[in-house]
């Protein structure tokens, strides 16, 4: 799951570098409203943590294509057709990936 806000002057993505699974967490992290400088034009802002956003990151979904094709691969040549199970595997990827960011987005940490 990649975290982004809005750059005002320049209006690209900023990623922020954080681990946070939920939005209470990033605020325990960060705090309610955090600095931010944006790589693109150099600006420096203030965010407030329901500024952030959640979206889905492509390269653990591809990870997970590329386990779940090794997995059929050496699955089928062993055992044959239950080799298609590992097909299974960029799914679940991809369904743990949806499910966090719809968490992390569905929640909002209250203004004082």
């Amino acid at each position: 799951m990649d975290l982004l806000t809005y750059c005002t002057a320049c209006k690209r993505d900023i990623k922020i570098k954080s681990n946070a699974e939920t939005r209470p967490d990033l605020q325990m992290e960060k705090g309610d409203t955090f600095q931010v400088n944006c790589n693109n034009c150099g600006t420096s802002e203030k965010k407030h943590v329901n500024d952030v956003r959640a979206e889905k990151s492509n390269l653990i979904i591809l990870i997970g294509a590329g386990i779940g094709l090794l997995v059929t691969i050496l699955l089928s040549v062993y055992l044959g057709l239950i080799g298609t199970i590992g097909l299974v595997i960029p799914f679940l990827f991809w369904k743990q990936q949806t499910g966090t960011t719809k968490s992390f987005n569905g929640y909002m940490v209250r203004r004082k």
